[in-house]
């Protein structure tokens, strides 16, 4: 087996791949690159098996290390790991529409499923003793963030791979333990504020959505849409964004603009999902379309993910201690939430949220 038919392997998988998730699945780039890959296929077979196992950040091709690190390999292990795949067994005599089927399920929503040529493996963590708890899990997760947060800046590249660990760990976490409020994790000082927030944001809005049973590569989306959602305070400046008094007009009108900042920046970067600028502009906008930025579209209407956004920023807002004011216990932020409803939240999902949250825990 050749590393360079490997290779070949890999690229035309993932063009196809790609072209099926931008075009139907008889556009030729989708019809072109399937058939070259299986063409390259039929070479790489070892007993009649093609293996390919992810570990970590590397890939295993029939027990052998493939050490490639091109892009279009970079782009498979994030692929596997959006679908909580780690194995992948390829049988001889797998034919094109098989193939295709499997493509489809790769490049989709949808965890691909196993065929009779072609076996699928899902990724489960295992939390056994304390060793890997709830609470060691979510202080591995929140130091990846803190360090993807970490020297962010206009000028250096977000990374996104340890964001995308981070999000696959919170869903673990959140199976593991469905008392929501045991996940979140508490602000101790002023300065890890940003990334504890943006944490406490994803796994609120993943609590949601498994609440309204979500499932599948959106949830990651929704998961990294949270966690990116306030990423354009970084072109704030500090000493307003620090700021322990009172704003002035002209440095509210700077920190209003926090969701245009985090919309720009997002939408230049390829490996976030498209979802996650429309959050980051649309989350303060309010379910009523009164809130910031305003647009053109005078009853822009939030985009359902930026509502869900809308209410776990709140909700995790108002029980943070904050220079200016104490943080709220969930009764008081939840009578507010309740205010609010239809004007700044969808009253449907704070009903689903609260109701979520009665019930698996004694807050309210």
């Amino acid at each position: 087996m050749a590393h360079k038919e490997v290779s070949e392997f890999f690229s035309y998988l993932m063009t196809a791949i790609s072209g099926r998730a931008l075009y139907a699945g008889d556009h030729p780039v989708f019809v072109e690159y399937a058939e070259k890959a299986l063409n390259v296929l039929e070479n790489l077979y070892v007993d009649e098996i093609l293996s390919i196992t992810m570990i970590g950040d590397s890939l295993i091709v029939n027990d052998t290390p493939f050490m490639e690190k091109a892009g279009y390999v970079v782009n498979f292990l994030k692929r596997l790991k959006k679908k909580r795949l780690e194995k992948i067994i390829i049988r001889k005599g797998l034919e094109i529409e098989e193939f295709r089927s499997f493509i489809n399920g790769m490049s989709l929503r949808d965890v691909p499923s196993s065929t009779p040529h072609i076996s699928v493996g899902t990724i489960e963590i295992r939390m056994k003793g304390t060793e890997t708890g709830v609470p060691e899990l979510m202080g591995r997760s929140v130091s990846r963030v803190k360090d993807a947060y970490t020297g962010l800046s206009r000028f250096r590249k977000l990374d996104t791979v340890s964001l995308e660990e981070a999000v696959l760990d919170f869903i673990s976490t959140l199976k593991k333990e469905m008392n929501v409020l045991r996940v979140v994790s508490p602000v101790k000082s002023h300065d890890e504020y940003t990334y504890i927030h943006a944490t406490n944001v994803s796994v609120l809005a993943l609590f949601q959505a498994e609440s309204l049973g979500l499932k599948g590569e959106i949830l990651h989306d929704i998961g990294m849409a949270g966690l990116l959602h306030d990423v354009g305070k970084m072109f704030v400046p500090v000493e307003v964004l620090e700021k322990q008094g009172k704003l002035t007009t002209e440095e509210w009108m700077e920190m209003r603009r926090h969701p245009l900042y985090s919309a720009m920046y997002l939408s230049k970067l390829r490996d976030v999902p498209a979802l996650a600028p429309i959050v980051a502009f649309e989350h303060h906008i309010k379910f009523d379309s009164t809130g910031y930025p305003t647009t053109k579209r005078i009853w822009r209407r939030q985009h359902i993910v930026s509502q869900m956004v809308t209410i776990a920023d709140f909700f995790d807002a108002l029980r943070t201690d904050r220079p200016y004011r104490k943080a709220m216990d969930v009764r008081t932020v939840a009578g507010l939430m309740k205010e609010g409803s239809g004007k700044d939240f969808n009253p449907r999902l704070v009903e689903v949220f609260l109701s979520s949250l009665a019930r698996v825990s004694n807050a309210l």
